[in-house]
């Protein structure tokens, strides 16, 4: 696919539209919502449950292709594919391929109102292709001691063809400036993970049979899985706080 048509005047007078014309209809597209930071799950899964098991089998670091296995005799795979997605532990997604999606944009915006994050929604439905994820936590400004928590935040995450760059990010500064919102980042810059990881690691072979899920150890007592690398057997923090109280 060549030549997008992707004209920041044109997002200009869209999120203008949204903001000030209160009977604009805005057409937007089927959002696929996944809550995956609360999962109603009533218990652990024990490492002897099908469930672990079936993540196990499944799990990895980068995302797995669905479709190479279906179809195929790889019964376990799809075994496990099947039960994960029934009792709903995995989502399945769509990704592009071969759209000259070369300008990725990361915008993380805390500590804002419920309100504002549903504007945004529309406003940000203008791209072709992103993602819009709901946050909660904590954040500091360098300089300041003092840790600001929050309830309700975003991140986006977009995808954008060859096009007037700059012109974008200059439209965001202006509509974030209108919404009062006075703490953000804009990431345009990316660091290339790849290559960041060969120049510390070294040699990344490991990774092909590298799962996360192997980093936890259960713990029989209190019935949870839980990260070594983080606590102590007393379960006491292993890194000091980030910023000192």
């Amino acid at each position: 696919m060549k030549e997008w048509d992707l004209d920041p005047d044109r997002f200009k007078l869209y999120f203008q539209n949204v903001l000030f014309k209160k009977n604009y209809n805005v057409k937007v597209p089927n959002v696929k919502e996944f809550n995956i930071g609360d999962l109603d799950i009533p218990k652990y899964f024990t490492p002897d449950s099908s469930e672990y098991k079936a993540l196990i089998e499944l799990y990895n670091w980068k995302a797995d292709d669905i479709k190479t296995y279906l179809g195929t005799s790889n019964s376990t795979k799809v075994g496990a594919i099947t039960e994960l997605l029934n009792k709903k532990l995995i989502f399945p997604y769509i990704s592009v391929k071969n759209c000259e999606l070369d300008n990725k944009v990361l915008i993380i915006l805390p500590d804002i109102k419920p309100d504002i994050i549903q504007k945004l929604i529309k406003i940000f439905s203008f791209f072709n292709y992103g993602f819009l994820y709901e946050i909660e936590g904590q954040y500091f400004i360098h300089g300041i001691d003092d840790i600001i928590k929050f309830e309700s935040g975003l991140m986006i995450k977009l995808y954008l063809p060859d096009c007037q760059f700059g012109e974008f990010t200059k439209l965001f500064y202006l509509l974030f400036q209108y919404l009062d919102i006075k703490h953000y980042i804009i990431h345009t810059n990316l660091i290339n993970g790849d290559e960041l990881l060969k120049s510390t690691l070294g040699n990344l072979n490991f990774l092909e049979q590298y799962n996360p899920l192997k980093n936890l150890i259960w713990n029989e007592k209190d019935k949870k899985w839980m990260n070594h690398k983080l606590f102590t057997k007393k379960n006491e923090k292993i890194y000091p706080k980030l910023v000192s109280s």
